[in-house]
C-alpha cells in the first residue's frame, strides 16, 4: 500500500515532527493548501453568521490533481471534503483559527497547512447598566446604558511537538517513552493549574482500546491520560495495514487540558457520552481537539518544571501499532492576545448606543441615556449598542411598573382615631408633625395631641401615595362650645379676612401651613368675645394652604388657595 510521504504535520496551529521512510518521501510531491474568504483574512464577523471557506487556490504537483479537502475547525474537529469549498457557522464569540490541508489522487498530503483566522465579536458585558429597581406610573425614570467589549484574546491551543517521533510497537505489556528536557533558567514549580499549560501528543494508532498513555514529570509524580477503552477508534488517521513493519499514517494533535473542549477520548468515541469523531481513510477516529485527562492534572501540582518529562504509551492487546509523531508541553498558559487590537469598538454615538420601547425618550446630548415615562403593567426596555463590526448586541429587560396608591384619610371622632381609606394592601406609616411614628403601620391612628398628621401607602413594588391632614379636632377639646371659623374671600392673593364666631379665650396663634405641614407665616390675635374680624397680610407661593387657629383647648383649621 502506497503511504503518505509528507503526510499531514499540522491539524492545530503548530507544526508536527513526522518520521517517515526515505523512499516513501520520494513517492510524494507534496499538494500546496490554499484558502480565503470574502471577509478576508482575519474575517471579522457576527454571531451567527456564516463564512464560506474557499481552497480553489489550493494546489496539486504537476500532474496530479486534489481529490480532498480537509478543514480543521478547531474545538467542531476535522472536516472532509471532496469540494474546494465548506460553509462554517460562529455561533459564539471569540478568536478561531481554521487550518486547511489537502490530499491528492496518488494520496499525498500537504506538508503545511494553510492557516486562517475567523474574529467573532462577542457580547458585551452589560453589568453597568442603570435603571430603577422600582418604578411607578406617572413618574419619570433615567435609563443609562452602558456596554464593555470583550477583549479579542484566546487560550493558547496546544503547543509545538518536537521532532521526537517513536513507534508504538505491537508488543503486549511494552511500555514506549519518549522523553522532553526542560531548562527554564530557574526552579520553578507548578504550584497551581494556572502555572500549567497543554499537555499534547501528535499521535495516530488503529486501536486506541490498546493504550495507556501517561506523563511523568521529573520528580516522579504522574498523571494518566488515557486508560484503554474505546475499542478500535482510530488516533489520527491511522495506517491500518502497514503488519510488522511500522509505516506512520497521518498523525493527528490532542492535546489534554484543565480547560477541555471535550470530555476524555473514551467519551468522545463512536460509543461515548459526547461523540467527537471524524472519518479518515481508514476508519473512524477522534477529532483532533483538547480533552479531559482520566486523571486530573492537579496531580502535577508540585512538580518541578526543570528537568526530563516523559510520556509513556503502554499497550495492552495485540494486533495495531501506531506511531508517536512528536508530543509538548506547556509552562504558564496565558493568553493569545495577538487580535487584541482588532477586536470590535462599541459605538457612542446617538444612532449606535440607544434605548427603546414604550414611553422611551432618548437623549441626543447623551448618547445611551433615556428618559422612561411609564404606563401601569409590564414593558419592554432593550438597550442596544452596534459595534465596528456591524454587529448588534442588545440587553432586554420585562419591567412591572406599578400604580401609586392613594390614601385619604378621615377623622372618626367616635372612636378618637384618625384613619385611612385605600385600595389594595399596602404598607401604612403614619406620622405626626413631619416626624414617623414608631409602630404606627396600622389603618388607623391615634395622635398624641392637636397637629399635622399624615399618613404613607407603599405598595409592593415600591410605589407610595401620600395625604395630609391638617386639622382635627381628636386630641383636643373645645371649653368654650359653639366655635367657627371662616375665611374670605378664597381663592385669594395671600391678604384675607379671618371671620370667628363664639369666645376666644386668652389668645390665640395664627398659622398658615403648606400642603407638607411647613409654617410659612405665623402671629397672634388677642382676645375677644362676639364675631372676631382680623385682615391677614402673607407673601405666599401660589398653591393650597391651611390656616390654622390654635388657643387653650381648641383648634380650628381652613383650607384656603393662593393664586
Amino acid at each position: 500500500m502506497r503511504t503518505n510521504s509528507t503526510l499531514l504535520p499540522l491539524l492545530r496551529a503548530f507544526t508536527l515532527g513526522i518520521l517517515t521512510t526515505s523512499d516513501a518521501i520520494a513517492q510524494c510531491d507534496a499538494p500546496t493548501p490554499s484558502m480565503t474568504t470574502v471577509h478576508g483574512d482575519p474575517a471579522m464577523i457576527c454571531q451567527g453568521a456564516s463564512v464560506v471557506l474557499n481552497g480553489t487556490a489550493s494546489m496539486a504537483a504537476p500532474g496530479h490533481s486534489l481529490v480532498q479537502w480537509i478543514w480543521d475547525l478547531g474545538a467542531d474537529g476535522l472536516r472532509y471534503t471532496t469540494v474546494p469549498t465548506t460553509t462554517v457557522t460562529f455561533n459564539n464569540g471569540g478568536v478561531y483559527t481554521i487550518l486547511l490541508n489537502v490530499r491528492d489522487e496518488a494520496g499525498c498530503y500537504s506538508e503545511v497547512p494553510d492557516t486562517l483566522h475567523v474574529l467573532v465579536s462577542a457580547t458585551p458585558d452589560f453589568s453597568g447598566i442603570q435603571m430603577p429597581s422600582a418604578m411607578c406610573e406617572g413618574e419619570s425614570f433615567l435609563l443609562v446604558g452602558s456596554a464593555v467589549g470583550s477583549p479579542m484574546i484566546s487560550n493558547p491551543s496546544g503547543c509545538t511537538a518536537a521532532d521526537n517521533g517513536t513507534p508504538l510497537v505491537d508488543d503486549i505489556g511494552v511500555t514506549t517513552t519518549s522523553l522532553i528536557q526542560v531548562n527554564s533558567g530557574d526552579n520553578a514549580v507548578i504550584e497551581t493549574l494556572a502555572d500549567l499549560g497543554d499537555i499534547c501528543m501528535d499521535i495516530e494508532h488503529s486501536f486506541m482500546g490498546d493504550l495507556v498513555l501517561s506523563v511523568t514529570c521529573p520528580n516522579g509524580q504522574s498523571v494518566v491520560l488515557h486508560q484503554q477503552g474505546g475499542g478500535g477508534t482510530f488516533l489520527g488517521d491511522a495506517n491500518d495495514s502497514d503488519g510488522s513493519t511500522i509505516i506512520p499514517g497521518t498523525c493527528f494533535q490532542y492535546c489534554f487540558s484543565a480547560d477541555p473542549d471535550h470530555g476524555t477520548l473514551v467519551e468522545s468515541g463512536p460509543g461515548g457520552s459526547s461523540p467527537n469523531v471524524v472519518a479518515t481513510s481508514e476508519g473512524t477516529a477522534i477529532a483532533p481537539g483538547r480533552y479531559t485527562p482520566v486523571q486530573p492534572l492537579s496531580q502535577l501540582v508540585g512538580c518541578p518544571v526543570n528537568g526530563t518529562w516523559t510520556f509513556s504509551a503502554q499497550d495492552l492487546w495485540a494486533a495495531d501499532n501506531g506511531y508517536l509523531c512528536g508530543w509538548c508541553i506547556t509552562f504558564n498558559g496565558g493568553v493569545d492576545s495577538t487580535f487584541y487590537d482588532q477586536g470590535p469598538i462599541l459605538g457612542t454615538s446617538a444612532d449606535s448606543s440607544f434605548w427603546t420601547g414604550p414611553g422611551v425618550l432618548n437623549d441626543p446630548d447623551e448618547p445611551g441615556t433615556a428618559s422612561f415615562v411609564p404606563m401601569a403593567g409590564f414593558a419592554d426596555l432593550t438597550y442596544t449598542v452596534l459595534d465596528s463590526y456591524g454587529c448588534s448586541h442588545q440587553a432586554a429587560y420585562t419591567v412591572g411598573v406599578g400604580i401609586p396608591p392613594n390614601p385619604m384619610i378621615y377623622e372618626n371622632t367616635d372612636l378618637g382615631l384618625i384613619c385611612v381609606q385605600v385600595d389594595g394592601d399596602p404598607d401604612i406609616q403614619w406620622s405626626y408633625n413631619s416626624n414617623p411614628v414608631s409602630g404606627a403601620v396600622g389603618t388607623c391612628f391615634t395622635p398624641p395631641g392637636n397637629g399635622v398628621v399624615s399618613v404613607t401607602a407603599t405598595t409592593p413594588e415600591g410605589c407610595s401615595g401620600t395625604d395630609i391632614f391638617l386639622g382635627t379636632a381628636i386630641g383636643g377639646d373645645d371649653p368654650t362650645g359653639y366655635f367657627d371659623l371662616h375665611v374670605y374671600p378664597v381663592p385669594n392673593s395671600g391678604t384675607f379676612t379671618i371671620v370667628f364666631d363664639g369666645t376666644i379665650p386668652g389668645t390665640m396663634d395664627l398659622r398658615i401651613l403648606d400642603m407638607t405641614g411647613r409654617a410659612v407665616h405665623q402671629q397672634q390675635l388677642s382676645s375677644s368675645s362676639g364675631e372676631g374680624l382680623f385682615e391677614v397680610q402673607a407673601e405666599l407661593a401660589k398653591g393650597a394652604y391651611s390656616v390654622e387657629l390654635n388657643g387653650e383647648g381648641i383648634r380650628r383649621t381652613q383650607r384656603i388657595v393662593v393664586h
